[in-house]
């Protein structure tokens, strides 16, 4: 089986996330539009239930967007990616995508109350919970472990990279939040912040596929007929 990438899942991520342009460009753009009407002062100001009401549709919106950005990133190594290849997981996978996210949202709520690290740190340990969602894997979380364990040193050194990446732009945001008026500000933030996701979402993929494919090579080494392993157990 040829891996899904060789060297480093950053640098084949950027290559390969260009596939899917046809489904990343109209929800990175539809997002960034949804975010910056969000906060558009007409629509805010003057209305105390409009604030939880745009918070619950803001979560929804990232929800979606990044479900479709998941969905399309388990798919990239293999070729181009259209609407068709990505719907029919969605939408049998759509509710468990639901419950994961809440339980996850929960998870990182938590972390976060109790002091900023719990919380980073329970998003840096679950990059591969939504992949194993998306990819029908019956216990995600056991899937995420899995591929934890079996790439290690290739999460760490990308999540490292993450790191460094989010906290340039995360300044640069800053910049763009003061020369800018807010919606304006938002929609290039997310504009460029909705490239980025996918972008890191892409080559945590081809990680978990990288897991995955290993897994499967292993599992057909020791169980075709005629193989070291079962000659050995005979």
């Amino acid at each position: 089986m040829t891996p899904p990438y060789r060297i480093s899942s950053l640098a084949f991520a950027f290559v390969r996330m260009w596939r899917a342009w046809r489904v990343l460009i109209p929800v990175i753009v539809l997002n960034a539009v949804i975010q910056a009407l969000l906060i558009w002062p007409a629509f805010t100001y003057g209305s105390g239930v409009w604030v939880p009401a745009s918070a619950v549709i803001s979560a929804i919106a990232l929800a979606a967007s990044f479900a479709l950005a998941a969905a399309s990133a388990l798919r990239v190594a293999d070729g181009p990616v259209r609407w068709a290849d990505i719907t029919t997981e969605l939408r049998l996978n759509a509710l468990r995508y639901l419950i994961w996210t809440v339980i996850w949202g929960v998870a990182v709520a938590i972390g976060f109350a109790l002091y900023v690290l719990p919380g980073v740190i329970v998003i840096a340990a679950t990059p591969f919970l939504a992949l194993a969602v998306l990819d029908g894997q019956a216990r995600p979380l056991r899937a995420n472990v899995s591929v934890l364990r079996a790439c290690l040193g290739r999460w760490l050194i990308t999540i490292l990279l993450v790191v460094v990446v989010g906290v340039v732009c995360w300044n640069l945001s800053g910049f763009a939040a003061f020369f800018l008026r807010g919606p304006f500000a938002t929609l290039l933030v997310w504009l460029v912040g909705g490239w980025l996701i996918a972008w890191f979402t892409t080559a945590f993929a081809l990680i978990y596929r990288l897991a995955v494919t290993h897994r499967l090579a292993l599992t057909y080494r020791y169980t075709t007929p005629g193989s070291s392993a079962i000659s050995r157990r005979s």
